[in-house]
């Protein structure tokens, strides 16, 4: 069965709401109508039982004036032991009713204005009594519960037919906002889905204050990330199809060269340069793409910082004529140590290239200074020092350095580049929680 969608859930929940709040409103309108219309019953014979009052037995002066479709009544005279009945209710009144009333209010503790309830005739009688100075002479005033009835049917239908056309309303009200809301969410949904074919470039944004904008923004956040990781994409697969194409281009050429007599064997040195600095890229390329899948499920180990960075220059220091000047304190990273590693080899062969005459490596609790004293970085180009195979001014940082920025994220360290004065440029790491 095919899944019901946002409006017809909000609708089967709100209808069985209302469908319970029906029910109880309606019981419980009902029930206090009942209350109220058997207190009106009880207060309109009160009244007419004051008039009835002032009347001398036989008199025949015209009960109080009614409206028309008033509550019909009966009224017993009683006067030591004779009674007189008058009566324009619609059914008649036995003497055996009239003498089972009386009996009824006779044998109670006070006949001062005692009310009460009798079934007379098969019919639910309701009555007041209101005594003389005499006990032996009271008036009774009663009626049936034809008046209540009507009562309750008026005031209870005029009050669910309030209570229906509120629920109309409300139905419509929802249906509005509803629907409003699901309108919002399919174009959401349908900006979603046009992403990959107008390749991130479009934006849109619900502009609501609710839930629904926030998600809008959160989609068109994630939309401008994806934009440039595309942006980031499609520029490094440029730069790689340019990086790999020379030395195979060098490496194919002299290996015909080489076939075809024109180079002498001589040349495999040229063959074995290239394909070494090829080997450099791709292993470049496969630490980068490793970072994607560094997983913190492993927890990070105690990493002898000092003991690593003199490693990893005992690699380079006889690579070249380049001073390394090492001041290191005896300090504890967290993290993998084989990533350490790479860190710290990137930063190192980045500062080769452009150094003069000395790198100096200041390692202190929570920080790590590698300086070099090449020429400083353009400002324009700072910013996107740690961008894959971003070119400045004075070259590239190619992966390297997008490695290194990377993974020290990953461990919860942070890379930042400056340049010194007068001269050189200093990669610093440090912890995210060092200036907390």
């Amino acid at each position: 069965m095919k899944k019901l969608g946002f409006t017809g859930q909000l609708f089967i929940l709100f209808a069985s709401i209302l469908l319970i709040a029906t029910i109880a409103f309606s019981a419980i309108t009902i029930t206090s109508v009942r209350a109220i219309a058997y207190d009106e019953v009880y207060s309109r014979l009160s009244s007419y039982s004051a008039f009835i009052r002032t009347m001398d037995v036989g008199d025949d002066r015209k009960r109080p004036d009614r409206e028309k479709n008033d509550m019909k009544f009966a009224y017993i005279i009683y006067n030591n032991g004779t009674w007189e009945l008058n009566s324009d209710l619609d059914f008649k009144i036995s003497d055996e009713s009239v003498e089972l009333l009386i009996n009824e209010v006779k044998n109670t503790d006070s006949m001062l204005r005692l009310r009460g309830e009798i079934e007379l005739e098969s019919k639910e009688i309701y009555y007041v009594c209101q005594s003389f100075d005499n006990p032996n002479i009271f008036t009774i005033i009663f009626t049936d519960d034809t008046y209540a009835f009507e009562m309750i049917k008026t005031i209870s239908f005029r009050s669910i037919l309030v209570f229906t056309i509120m629920i109309f309303i409300s139905i419509l009200v929802i249906s509005w906002w509803s629907n409003t809301y699901v309108r919002r969410i399919r174009y959401l949904q349908l900006h979603i889905e046009n992403m990959p074919n107008n390749k991130y470039e479009k934006e849109y944004l619900d502009g609501g204050c609710d839930e629904v904008g926030q998600l809008s923004c959160s989609i068109e956040k994630m939309r401008l990330q994806i934009y440039q990781n595309e942006e980031t994409k499609q520029e490094m697969l440029q730069n790689l199809s340019h990086d790999f194409k020379t030395p195979i281009a060098v490496i194919k050429s002299y290996a015909e060269a080489i076939q075809d007599g024109v180079e002498s064997i001589d040349a495999l040195n040229v063959i074995i340069e290239q394909s070494n600095l090829l080997e450099k890229k791709v292993i470049k390329l496969l630490q980068y793409n490793s970072i994607e899948y560094l997983d913190k499920s492993n927890p990070f180990i105690d990493i002898e910082m000092d003991e690593l960075i003199n490693d990893v220059v005992i690699k380079y220091k006889h690579q070249s004529n380049i001073n390394f000047n090492l001041d290191l304190e005896k300090v504890i990273f967290k993290g993998y140590y084989e990533n350490w590693d790479i860190v710290l080899s990137n930063i190192i062969e980045n500062a080769l290239r452009y150094a003069k005459s000395e790198i100096k490596i200041v390692l202190r609790p929570d920080r790590i200074r590698i300086y070099n004293d090449g020429e400083h970085i353009d400002a324009k180009f700072i910013g996107n020092a740690f961008k894959p195979y971003e070119k400045g001014s004075k070259g590239q940082f190619g992966l390297g350095m997008s490695i290194v920025q990377k993974t020290v994220n990953f461990f919860d360290y942070k890379l930042s580049v400056q340049n010194e004065e007068p001269i050189g440029v200093s990669f610093i790491i440090e912890s995210s929680k060092r200036n907390n």
